[in-house]
């Protein structure tokens, strides 16, 4: 009879570990549960907030000054650099640099566009008196008159001087220019900013300060 009380007793007191060691398990699995949660939340509000953001880092991969910069003012910046060197490319030359400056501008343009610029330097005998006389051309960026974003296009529209610089003095004639950029991958050193004019063209107007 003692034998089968302490065989109970026994079973008792494995009965209310096992009861102990599940309840346990169950807290240790609400725990877990939990913070898995707190932590895929916690990550879901740094991947969502670090898609607006941008870190910008120098040539040697350290990041400038530790901040991130808003992706719309990234992209404005970029674009200004954008519009200084097509600005520049298609419209600076000299007798050295005018199959260069042509064929960096065909990596920031389209093709038929560009040429289309070009045809009238040649018809106006630009390139001639630029082999011939040594005439410098060179075009300053001046500012970004209007940007306007919709969906993956940037409608833009700007002004530049071009400068025509011979032995007689220098013209200067402003250059309004306006197209449609789109986003596509930076290739150093053609086109660092990653953005490309698939719609561009060009007025001339007289300079006045």
């Amino acid at each position: 009879m003692m034998q089968i009380k302490d065989i109970l007793k026994d079973f008792n007191k494995y009965a209310e570990a096992r009861k102990n060691f599940t309840l346990r398990t169950k807290l240790v699995f609400i725990f877990c549960s939990v913070a898995i949660a707190m932590v895929l939340f916690f990550s879901y509000r740094v991947v969502n907030n670090a898609m607006n953001k941008i870190l910008v880092v120098n040539e040697g991969g350290e990041f400038v000054h530790f901040k991130a910069m808003q992706t719309d003012k990234l992209y404005e910046s970029l674009m200004k650099s954008h519009c200084y060197y097509t600005a520049y490319y298609l419209n600076s030359f000299d007798r050295l640099t005018i199959e260069e400056n042509q064929a960096r501008g065909l990596f920031l343009v389209n093709k038929s566009e560009a040429n289309t610029i070009f045809a009238k330097y040649q018809a106006d005998r630009a390139y001639g008196d630029a082999l011939e006389l040594g005439v410098i051309y060179r075009c300053d960026f001046d500012k970004i008159n209007k940007l306007h974003v919709q969906g993956n296009e940037y409608n833009v529209q700007f002004t530049s001087v071009l400068s025509i610089i011979s032995n007689t003095g220098t013209k200067k004639i402003r250059i309004i220019s306006k197209g449609t950029a789109i986003r596509t991958t930076p290739k150093y050193p053609e086109n660092v900013t990653g953005f490309f004019f698939k719609n561009y063209q060009q007025t001339y107007q007289p300079y006045e300060n």
